[in-house]
């Protein structure tokens, strides 16, 4: 299996459009369009920039600013907030650097000391969280390269997935694809000449052909992560059937323990009692972004959950790192005695497990009492990648800690994914300032497996192909590399989308 994403951002800082927004201490959220907010120690809010201010869904849809968004903020009754329509949201906190998110989602403010917050969705380039989450550091690698060479690697390696082809299908590297396409499209959809236009039709298109998904495993979950963007962007009432009979499947899902556990991989006979590292995303990367479109707080103690418990079954104490697979019932042949584990820890599992918890940090209200400890966990295990950074590629292993084996090799999809999630853990406060250094390292690695061709036809290298949990490591060693590959291109678009 392979990478997938969350997204950076969220709710739009500061500003309402004609009015003001200061803070001391922190970024206050939120303020009513052509007047002014003050608070200290944060504002919950609900702006969108780019968006329209208070409008609600059926339901509304629950914490921060979409920034670009379309879709309300607003739970049922009311809006939150304020939008800057169509304007740029700037917020300044006592010693720090003003900003918030700009039209089409920049950089936010910066209070001295910063704040974490949460409830915010997953949109590209934004601020996050219901509650006055604080970015830090400034525009990132992604905004930066452009502003530079004028090169949107993102809208490239986009436009050739996409050419001579009207829709994609339902497979979760698709669905990958497509959720980091949403984000494209906020992040463009007021850009001149941009082709946001044709990322939207194509979303429509491709998400209009699915119903509900196969409950049989979630590997055939995730694609309906971009069902509920889509409706995000279009309010388009035929999604709400099937994205709603998705959800209730997890309802009766088999979890580990049986109640109030963390899903099995899959429930078709083939994988119970199983915990990868790769499931936790093909489930919550639906689940948070469901939660936060259609206003289903129900979700917010099933994705700690499944957080929790899986983690505390994968995490290797020695390295702080993350099994790849672990099995209850210890029968899978590469179970190990004592661990339940396979022992190796493969670099895109650790990936999916990192973005599933930035999408879940996304989603919960800042004041969620379970917020602190999945904060953590995020922090830990980047804090224990980190330390396993190739210092010459700036990349990271395939089998992430044991670099030393000449079988090993560099691989791009979970070097994505990596510096996205440091760079999003480090703009919100999570992690010093020493990590933006290796966000920027991985980012710089990864642009080195990017090239194009004379018609801007990009090729992403090094990527390894979908994998099945193994307890030989020769097995992750030696296993196919493609260009190109499904999981590589939705990966590297994250990365773009969520460093901007």
């Amino acid at each position: 299996m392979g990478t997938g994403g969350t997204a950076s951002g969220g709710a739009a800082t500061g500003g309402a459009a004609g009015g003001t927004a200061g803070n001391a201490g922190g970024a206050a959220t939120g303020g009513a369009a052509g007047g002014t907010a003050g608070n200290a120690g944060g504002a919950t809010g609900g702006a969108r920039t780019g968006g329209t201010a208070g409008s609600s869904a059926a339901g509304g849809a629950t914490g921060g600013a979409r920034t670009g968004g379309t879709a309300g903020s607003s739970a049922t009754g009311g809006a939150t907030g304020g939008a800057a329509t169509g304007g740029t949201a700037g917020s300044s906190a006592a010693g720090g650097a003003t900003g918030g998110a700009a039209t089409g989602g920049t950089a936010g403010s910066s209070a001295a000391g910063g704040t974490t917050g949460g409830g915010g969705t997953s949109d590209t380039g934004g601020t996050s969280g219901a509650g006055g989450s604080t970015l830090i550091g400034g525009p990132g690698p992604a905004s930066q390269m452009i502003a530079q060479t004028g090169v949107d690697w993102g809208q490239l390696v986009i436009d050739t997935e996409i050419a001579g082809k009207t829709l994609l299908g339902s497979t979760y590297p698709e669905g990958l694809i497509l959720h980091g396409m949403s984000k494209a499209y906020k992040r463009l959809k007021d850009t001149a000449a941009s082709k946001a236009a044709t990322y939207l039709t194509f979303l429509t298109t491709s998400v209009g052909k699915w119903g509900v998904a196969d409950g049989s495993s979630l590997d055939n979950i995730m694609h309906m992560a971009a069902l509920c963007d889509t409706y995000e962007l279009t309010q388009t009432a035929s999604y709400q059937a099937p994205a709603l009979a998705t959800r209730r499947i997890f309802d009766s899902y088999p979890t580990v323990p049986p109640t109030n556990g963390a899903f099995w991989h899959a429930n078709n006979g083939t994988r119970d009692n199983q915990l990868w590292g790769d499931g936790v995303f093909m489930s919550l990367s639906f689940l948070t972004r469901y939660a936060t479109v259609f206003n289903d707080p129900t979700v917010y103690p099933i994705a700690e959950n499944n957080l929790t418990i899986t983690a505390s079954h994968l995490k290797n104490s020695a390295t702080g790192l993350f099994w790849h697979a672990y099995d209850d019932s210890g029968k899978a042949t590469w179970a190990k005695p004592g661990s339940k584990t396979n022992e190796i820890s493969w670099g895109r599992a650790m990936g999916w497990f990192s973005m599933a918890t930035v999408m879940t940090l996304e989603m919960l209200p800042a004041d969620d009492p379970g917020r602190a400890q999945i904060e953590t966990i995020l922090k830990d295990l980047l804090t224990a990648v980190a330390s396993y950074q190739d210092p010459t590629t700036g990349r990271w292993f395939q089998v992430v800690d044991r670099g030393s084996n000449t079988q090993n090799w560099v691989e791009t999809s979970c070097s994505s994914m990596y510096s996205f999630v440091i760079w999003w853990a480090y703009q919100h406060g999570l992690l010093d300032a020493s990590f933006a250094d290796v966000a920027k390292k991985g980012f710089n690695g990864v642009m080195q497996e990017v090239t194009k061709n004379t018609t801007n036809q990009t090729t992403i290298a090094n990527i390894c192909t979908g994998l099945n949990a193994s307890g030989n490591v020769t097995d992750y060693f030696t296993h196919a590399k493609a260009s190109n590959d499904l999981h590589g291109i939705g990966s590297f678009i994250l990365m773009w989308e969520g460093m901007q």
